[in-house]
């Protein structure tokens, strides 16, 4: 089916009088039971032929025998604008002052009353397992509770859930996704709509306007919203970081990090980010903070000691909680059975339950 598919995309011609396929406007495509998901991505100076292009796809696709439906994100090429000297009056701004967050047409509609970004300045320090256990723990406080990964080179929502990459969410009839359930949040990824091994070729501004998307185009909570949205925040402190922070309109954020001198270094760098787009830090987590030996009963430093607290301190935020380096926290994210789930109370669901508690009474 993807070879008609593929056949008939390069028969419709891109502004450049190539097919669309030839001339680099589809990205993505796949096919998931007769569902055809693709992205059409066009330079920033043709951002206007997607709309008649996208109706054109639309047709022609569905009318390949076998096809049921189609799934297509629109995205811009937005090419990096060069430096604008500026007056001398605008350079000097007082040192420390953020940046302020300026009104654009571009932000997107609120999914939900709270927005909270979960950030950190370096990838393997347990961002993502945090998040999830964290809406865990505030749903089963009754709350409606979702989770947005846009950690695009990395989602990692299809695995700590437990529907791995093959679940796909449902379009409503306005063609707005249905976001997946499980552990009684809702869920959206880039990680349900085209397979891993596509979004680490995706270039820059692509990945953000495909992530503007999926925050946008989300039927959250019914139509209704939600009363939390926790964004799982891509690690690191570039270009897409800054824009889902700016353009998503966090109301507030954490950050994550590990008792190592050398993740606290990144995650300063994190709150420094985070200060610019005016974004509130409700604090720093320490995750991984020591380990429990069985045997012994002597908690372990196994990564070091301090470094959350002396972030905390350096910038004049608050220490949310410590979470223990611990097998069962491993073993529930592999397997989609996250330990704020369970109704025993261990060291480690306790620290998720505390942080909940230690977040809510600030959001």
């Amino acid at each position: 089916m993807l070879d008609q598919v593929r056949d008939v995309l390069n028969r419709i011609k891109a502004p450049d009088g190539q097919g669309l396929l030839d001339s680099g406007y589809v990205q993505g495509l796949v096919e998931d039971k007769g569902l055809i998901r693709l992205v059409l991505e066009a330079p920033a100076d043709r951002a206007s032929a997607l709309a008649p292009l996208k109706a054109a796809v639309e047709e022609a696709v569905k009318a390949v025998p076998g096809v049921t439906g189609t799934q297509i994100i629109t995205t811009t090429q937005t090419p990096s604008k060069p430096a604008q000297p500026q007056p001398p009056q605008a350079q000097a701004q007082p040192q420390g002052e953020p940046e302020r967050r300026k009104p654009t047409d571009a932000q997107l509609p609120r999914p939900a009353k709270h927005v909270l970004g979960v950030a950190s300045g370096k990838g393997g320090v347990g961002k993502s397992t945090t998040a999830y256990n964290l809406a865990v723990a505030m749903a089963q406080d009754g709350l409606r509770v979702g989770i947005l990964d846009a950690d695009i080179y990395g989602p990692s929502v299809p695995l700590l859930s437990g529907l791995g990459a093959d679940a796909k969410p449902d379009l409503d009839d306005k063609k707005r996704m249905i976001p997946l359930k499980a552990h009684g949040l809702e869920l959206m990824s880039i990680g349900f709509l085209v397979p891993q091994d596509s979004a680490t070729v995706w270039r820059g501004p692509m990945v953000q306007n495909a992530l503007f998307q999926l925050y946008g185009s989300t039927l959250w909570g019914e139509g209704g919203g939600l009363d939390v949205l926790i964004v799982d925040l891509p690690p690191g402190t570039g270009d897409i970081q800054l824009s889902l922070a700016q353009q998503s309109a966090l109301d507030s954020a954490i950050i994550v990090t590990t008792p190592q001198d050398l993740a606290m270094i990144d995650a300063l760098k994190g709150v420094s980010m985070l200060e610019k787009v005016q974004t509130r830090i409700l604090g720093v987590v320490e995750n991984m903070s020591g380990f429990m030996c069985d045997n012994c009963g002597k908690m372990h430093k196994i990564f070091g000691e301090g470094a959350g607290d002396r972030l905390a301190r350096l910038k004049n935020i608050k220490i949310l909680g410590e979470i223990p380096l611990n097998m069962d926290i491993r073993e529930g994210a592999d397997t989609g059975n996250p330990v704020a789930l369970t109704a025993t109370e261990t060291p480690q669901s306790l620290a998720y339950m505390q942080l909940k508690d230690e977040i809510i009474s600030l959001i």
